[in-house]
């Protein structure tokens, strides 16, 4: 996770790292006198980074949101006026969403600006795309139109998706890397579903072979922090078309299948170990006993030291 940046650190040391791949740079709009950045976090998954940032703006300002990578903003809270976004600085925009919770979408390069008038204080989420994410999905799942730009637009689920994102960067490096990547595929699909050009996926699940070579996979490293990208690659498919294979296949997602997984070892070394529950914990993926026991509570009905005092022979 990022610390916190001020307004006279911002741009500088966020938009000149040269080894760092753009997309993987917070975004932090350039030309914004007037605006202080209060805090800024953000966490990078396989080809998507996810900025949460709040900003107090002192007086009216305009934002050049033009970026060398694909951008979605979705706003989360707002005192003021909704910004006016615009595709020429000159010309006025169109009206907003009738929410406060307005997003933006702006492919690479693409010149977009933000007029903040009688803006106080925003907190907004920012997405950043590598190119290679988009290619892909334009190639196998929606038309280059759906990726147009975008302007001032709603969609619950995407918004739904957005606050998953904003808890997942709250967390920081302790969450699990395939839930990540799992909900990166999500809002790259519905903001292409949102674009009103999405075509209808096929429907066919894994070839068992495959299936059973990612389960597979899967139970050899339970305890470790398993990545989508890792898994789509043992399935020889892109991530989205593995996401929803998968889950034609299990009926799962490839996280809740893991987590299905860790629950039924921890069962096994609880009968067959006198191991504390914490180790127990630890062996198979969790975080600490506390994570375990939260899963396992929900997955079996009873927590892990319950139910192993009824089945103790």
């Amino acid at each position: 996770m990022t610390a916190p940046h001020d307004q006279s650190q911002a741009p500088s040391a966020l938009r000149n790292h040269a080894d760092v791949p753009v997309w993987k740079r917070p975004f932090v709009p350039t030309r914004r006198e007037g605006a202080t950045v209060k805090s800024l976090h953000s966490r990078s998954w396989n080809g998507l980074t996810a900025s949460v940032t709040e900003l107090v703006c002192a007086k009216s300002y305009c934002a050049d949101l033009c970026y060398d990578c694909a951008r979605l903003s979705i706003m989360l809270d707002l005192d003021g006026n909704v910004p006016e976004m615009r595709s020429e600085k000159s010309r006025s925009g169109p009206d907003p969403a009738n929410t406060i919770h307005n997003m933006n979408f702006t492919p690479a390069k693409t010149e977009m600006w933000a007029i903040w008038n009688k803006t106080r204080y925003t907190r907004h989420i920012s997405f950043t795309f590598a190119d290679d994410a988009l290619k892909q999905l334009v190639d196998e799942e929606v038309s280059p139109s759906a990726l147009a730009p975008r302007p001032l637009f709603y969609d619950p689920a995407l918004f739904h998706i957005a606050r998953l994102f904003e808890a997942e960067v709250g967390r920081g490096e302790d969450s699990p890397r395939l839930y990540g990547d799992s909900l990166s595929v999500a809002l790259l699909l519905r903001l292409a579903a949102a674009g009103d050009a999405y075509r209808t996926p096929a429907r066919g699940g894994l070839p068992p072979r495959r299936l059973r070579m990612v389960t597979d996979y899967l139970q050899e490293h339970l305890a470790d922090n398993v990545g989508l990208l890792e898994l789509a690659n043992i399935a020889q498919l892109s991530r989205s078309h593995f996401c929803r294979a998968f889950r034609v296949s299990t009926g799962l997602s490839p996280h809740q299948w893991l987590v299905i997984a860790r629950i039924e070892k921890a069962k096994e070394l609880l009968v067959s170990d006198k191991l504390p529950i914490a180790d127990i914990a630890v062996l198979t993926g969790f975080s600490d006993q506390a994570h375990l026991s939260r899963h396992f509570s929900r997955i079996v009905g009873s927590s892990p030291g319950a139910w192993r005092r009824q089945v103790a022979p």
